[in-house]
């Protein structure tokens, strides 16, 4: 009897929990990408106009992925970028070397920018040899809740075999393209990435689906980005045509 009374209220906030999803804060987490590049003072690069001219011949690029502390909130998350994060978009932009488009893709290293102020930013550049400066910030979002299996989690041996927890995640990558040479802010790319699992709530983790969502969002950027490029030096006198 005694252990009846214990699982009911166990029972109960497990039935609570059984509820739909949250969905995701797209606009905070597109406010916190903002509030985190505050590449803005007196000396900040001019925005292209929408006519701008074409990148001009095969260019260096430099890549700095953004590492900045902010205020955490529930609905937001930030993370590190590794290693193999960062070499999944190089090789991904490497391929524009054949195209006569990039001469060669630099990733700057962390410590060489300590604040993200246009200043530091070029100065950096300059000791790189950089022509044009891709920032690189990324925010990601889990949405954790339960499904109708969840209710055999108060068995205990259900907490490690129903797979009643269900993970959503979402991660957001925004780039900002500076031309040096001219002083010129291009058009942004933007790209999402998703991911979900299903398990036993002891054994479906949120980093693990986190992750996923992130290399997927890698993939889309990347994709996007190459095109963006090629678009931009597409109408250069003398560029060949991108292969298909």
């Amino acid at each position: 009897m005694t252990s009846i009374r214990w699982l009911l209220p166990v029972l109960c906030l497990t039935l609570s929990a059984c509820s739909t999803s949250n969905g995701f804060d797209r606009a905070g987490m597109h406010e916190s990408l903002h509030q985190r590049l505050p590449i803005a003072d007196e000396r900040e690069p001019t925005d292209s106009p929408k006519s701008a001219a074409p990148l001009s011949e095969p260019f260096r690029l430099g890549v700095y992925f953004v590492r900045t502390e902010f205020p955490t909130r529930q609905s937001v998350r930030s993370g590190e970028w590794l290693s193999a994060e960062k070499d999944q978009l190089v090789q991904r932009l490497t391929q524009l070397r054949s195209d006569q488009i990039l001469r060669e893709v630099v990733v700057l290293a962390e410590p060489t920018v300590r604040a993200l102020s246009p200043q530091e930013l070029r100065q950096a550049s300059v000791r790189y040899g950089i022509d044009v400066l891709l920032l690189v910030d990324g925010v990601g979002a889990v949405d954790r809740h339960n499904n109708a299996y969840s209710f055999l989690y108060p068995t205990i041996i259900g907490a490690w075999l129903a797979p009643g927890t269900v993970i959503d995640a979402l991660f957001i990558l925004n780039g900002i393209l500076w031309d040096l040479r001219t002083d010129t802010r291009l058009d942004g790319q933007t790209a999402e990435g998703q991911a979900q699992r299903t398990g036993a709530v002891v054994l479906v983790e949120d980093a693990d689906v986190l992750t996923e969502a992130k290399h997927r969002a890698i993939d889309a950027f990347g994709a996007r980005l190459v095109e963006h490029l090629r678009s931009l030096t597409r109408e250069r006198p003398g560029a060949p045509s991108p292969l298909r």
